[in-house]
């Protein structure tokens, strides 16, 4: 049985990218981290507006915040498109927090690529990255976050469908490193867990409901990937002319 967790509505206030699935997996970390830490900080790579913050900066337990941000730009994507940021800066995020009630104090932001951040090692408990959404920038994002965490903690994965390569990378990464881990994913949300220390012994299916068939899930998502680069990328034009039904032999 599912852990409850508090109104997705009221920790989330601040429209964002995220589902209700997505949401519910969150404030299921949250609650998991608070019972078996007590406390703990938060890091989360690609705020936008705020939106995924909000929980964490409103929950007592945790401590501090840190986003990081590689604002104002184009970003690539697997989906073939590129998204625009510009005029979205950290500034713009904060307003629209205080705007919504949130709580700042112990919000720090970091515009720039987390390879750049330096004297944060070992200090967080809970990351989230979500932001550029390509297989090359999520694992560099994984490559550069890892350090920063601490021996009991989770790292968290959006859209998951889109980096789906990236996930398995850090998978045999990870393998190869030798170190403790389990890597997850609820079969409704698009969030991907992997979990170190402490957090390698937890029940998933109990703290998080069923989790997903990697090969179900892989094979899916290289179909999704690809209808989307058909969608942005891909232009047909011809002339149709129709034939004579054509025989072919047996």
């Amino acid at each position: 049985m599912n852990i409850a967790v508090p109104d997705i509505g009221t920790l989330f206030p601040i429209p964002s990218q995220t589902s209700a699935h997505d949401r519910r997996f969150l404030l299921q970390t949250i609650a998991l981290a608070k019972r078996v830490l007590g406390s703990f900080s938060y890091v989360e790579i690609g705020s936008y507006l705020g939106g995924s913050l909000t929980p964490f900066l409103l929950d007592p337990a945790c401590k501090a915040v840190l986003s990081i941000d590689e604002r104002g730009r184009q970003q690539p994507d697997e989906r073939g498109a590129k998204y625009d940021y510009s005029g979205i800066t950290h500034q713009t995020m904060i307003n629209n927090l205080v705007s919504r009630g949130v709580p700042t104090s112990k919000l720090t932001t970091f515009d720039g690529s987390v390879d750049a951040v330096q004297g944060a090692e070992n200090s967080f408990e809970i990351a989230f990255i979500d932001g550029e959404h390509t297989d090359i920038a999520c694992f560099r994002d994984f490559l550069w976050t890892l350090p920063l965490m601490k021996s009991d903690a989770i790292i968290l994965f959006h859209d998951s469908t889109l980096v789906h390569k990236a996930l398995r990378m850090i998978g045999l990464s990870m393998r190869k490193s030798g170190q403790k881990h389990v890597l997850a994913k609820n079969s409704e949300s698009d969030v991907t867990a992997l979990f170190l220390g402490k957090f390698t012994d937890i029940d998933f299916a109990r703290e998080f409901g069923q989790a997903a068939n990697w090969d179900e899930f892989f094979e899916r998502s290289e179909t999704e990937v690809i209808q989307h680069v058909l969608k942005n990328r891909v232009s047909i034009q011809f002339d149709a002319v129709v034939t004579p039904v054509r025989t072919f032999p047996a």
